[in-house]
């Protein structure tokens, strides 16, 4: 779910030409729900689009997550694709909603460049987007937003031949520890990666361990990478691991840093575009994990799925694949 965004919307098509900004990009045979909480929009989710027989089961998921944020009172619904089904789990949507007690505030339909509203048979062309908005829509979709980036084949093949056989050497003779290259990489943009720390990255984000410490750091701080750290050398000697830390992984506890995770995100889908394809599983699990946490389950079901199709015994990419099927977000995703 996206985070709250603040639009002024005097009308309906202002309202539709705001809804790609709030996601980031432009929805295609998707279901969105803008959850409210009084006249304030607070976020946005997108689901994909059901069949017609499949309605009831998007509309469950949609409401339930609705009604577990903080102050909600009512929901919008956008559904982009065909009329019959958009109508067939708008409906099924707003019957939940009033189970619930939360209000529909509208139900539209955005077929083709047009829009209208569910029940309704007039159709009115698609508003155009004020530049504002739509400087906000950085992906074409919800599928090219998860697309890793362009790299250079001359530093990726660098990288494959400086990637570590044995990290700890790797690691005293870069004379550095895990977590100063945890922190280093947040200020990774694509353009300044140099193969030896990158193949040392991939090769830690391809230990289970490291990686976990490296997810809790991006999400809290270098010194909560420091007591992750600590707290693994401490359970590999049978040493119960800390709940609290271990509630992180799985979305609970204090709301992470979104620009440090942002940035991490940043770093790890780009260590998955330069890894070979046998070490692009722990860069693309924790590009999930971290998409995840930013509150986008489509593109963490997509990076979820690469790493699954390269190991299908993965244990972070099924965690991740598993909450997105029950979608399950971050209990923070549901505060404001």
């Amino acid at each position: 779910m996206t985070e709250t965004t603040i639009h002024k919307a005097t009308q309906p098509s202002d309202f539709l030409a705001a809804v790609p900004s709030m996601l980031g990009y432009q929805p295609t045979e998707s279901v969105v729900v803008i959850p409210f909480a009084g006249p304030r929009t607070v976020g946005a989710m997108r689901f994909d689009l059901p069949d017609v027989p499949n309605a009831a089961a998007v509309a469950n998921m949609a409401a339930g997550l609705v009604c577990k944020i903080q102050g909600a009172t009512g929901l919008a619904v956008v559904v982009y694709g065909e009329r019959t089904p958009a109508e067939a789990v708008a409906e099924a949507i707003a019957g939940k909603a009033a189970e619930c007690g939360l209000s529909v505030v509208e139900r539209f339909y955005v077929t083709g460049s047009g829009w209208g509203l569910i029940g309704d048979d007039a159709v009115s062309p698609m508003p155009e987007v004020p530049e504002h908005l739509a400087a906000m829509v950085t992906a074409t979709n919800q599928h090219t937003g998860a697309a890793l980036p362009e790299i250079d084949e001359a530093i990726a093949r660098e990288v494959a031949e400086a990637l570590p056989g044995d990290l700890g050497i790797r690691l005293t003779m870069l004379d550095a520890s895990p977590l100063d290259l945890y922190e280093g990489a947040l200020s990774w943009d694509g353009s300044n990666l140099e193969a030896q720390s990158a193949a040392t990255m991939i090769a830690m984000m391809n230990r289970p361990a490291l990686r976990d410490v490296a997810l809790v750091q991006w999400a809290h701080g270098f010194a909560a990478g420091e007591s992750a750290l600590d707290a693994q050398i401490a359970w590999e000697n049978g040493t119960e691991y800390p709940t609290h830390l271990a509630m992180i992984m799985w979305g609970e506890g204090p709301r992470p840093d979104p620009n440090r995770i942002e940035a991490a995100l940043t770093a790890c889908r780009h260590l998955a575009a330069l890894a070979p394809a046998n070490a692009q599983i722990g860069p693309l699990a924790a590009a999930a994990w971290l998409s995840w946490a930013l509150g986008r389950s489509t593109h963490a079901d997509q990076y979820s799925r690469r790493a699954l199709a390269i190991d299908p015994d993965h244990g972070l990419s099924q965690i991740v694949s598993t909450f997105i099927a029950a979608g399950h977000l971050p209990e923070y995703a549901f505060t404001h």
